[in-house]
């Protein structure tokens, strides 16, 4: 395993920030910038996608389709890089917070996760690029009814 550039590391962080924060302002462009044209995603562990390679046009109208109206804040911690021969991998743990902004029934107004992310990085364009995805789910809480991806019926309500 090669050591990664410095350089290389904070260029990671930053499309990893970029993308998160898409998704917390709803920012499609932004989230398909963070993304190589091919991406493999696998969301399997929380009930919802199950492994596939996709477009990243469709893997952020995907996430358009999915309407809610959820004010979103994703962070994530333990950022660990390391290099191979298929690119460079990542894995970082984090936390998303939910609130409904437009709640007026009764019960919680939340839906919160705690999960780890694998990612696989590429160079494309110029820039350092998300080409593969995977989530492990470990603990959600609260009105999971108001997270679209999980109001499927086969979507699971995970619990450590």
């Amino acid at each position: 395993m090669e050591s990664l550039d410095a350089l290389d590391h904070i260029a990671i962080n930053d499309v990893l920030c970029r993308f998160f924060l898409a998704f917390d302002e709803r920012d499609w462009t932004a989230m398909e910038d963070c993304l190589a044209t091919e991406v493999f995603i696998d969301y399997s562990s929380s009930g919802r996608e199950q492994p596939s390679v996709m477009s990243s046009t469709e893997f952020v109208k995907r996430r358009q389709d999915a309407v809610d109206t959820l004010a979103k804040h994703h962070s994530f911690s333990n950022l660990l890089l390391s290099t191979g021969a298929d690119g460079v991998r990542g894995r970082c743990n984090y936390l998303i917070l939910r609130f409904d902004r437009a709640f007026t029934g009764e019960g919680e107004d939340f839906y919160h996760s705690c999960r780890a992310y694998e990612f696989l990085f590429g160079r494309a364009e110029g820039a350092w690029k998300i080409t593969n995805i995977t989530q492990r789910a470990l603990q959600s809480w609260g009105n999971r009814q108001l997270h679209a991806g999980t109001r499927k019926p086969e979507a699971q309500h995970i619990k450590a």
